[in-house]
């Protein structure tokens, strides 16, 4: 259980860092654009799934009232930080929930679609960790 939560903490600042790659700056200008509003967060992510997903318009818009609902669930861990927040359990869970909730609003084709970005973004984690094992950057 423990080494799902830091798969899916890990999968989510992997989110987190790509969404970021859009915007210039440091990190911690990164985190200042993420921590200026959860609308921010919402039409970022919404965005992103409009794309990957093709979704359409009632689709976009159902999505970005789900994300912006979770943006300002998580919008305390994000306060005060000039660095990414640590995942905890938490926030493991309000992201379980949202993904929970925009998944039903997918259509079977686009599901199996944001499940193989998902398997693809797992497999590119596991590879990463297992080659920083390797290099003794992290213990078992």
């Amino acid at each position: 259980m423990k080494t799902r939560n830091i798969l899916w903490g890990i999968l989510a600042m992997f989110v987190l860092l790509g969404l970021s790659s859009f915007l210039p700056g440091t990190q911690a200008g990164i985190c200042k654009a993420f921590q200026r509003s959860p609308e921010t967060r919402a039409n970022a992510i919404t965005s992103v799934m409009e794309g990957r997903l093709g979704l359409d318009e009632a689709q976009v818009e159902k999505a970005y009232q789900i994300n912006l609902k979770y943006a300002k669930k998580l919008q305390p861990f994000w306060a005060g930080t000039n660095h990414l927040p640590e995942i905890s359990d938490e926030m493991a869970e309000i992201n379980a929930d949202r993904k929970k909730e925009l998944l039903a609003i997918l259509t079977p084709e686009q599901r199996e679609q944001a499940d193989q970005i998902r398997r693809k973004w797992i497999n590119r984690l596991e590879s990463t960790l297992e080659r920083l094992k390797e290099n003794d950057f992290i213990n078992n």
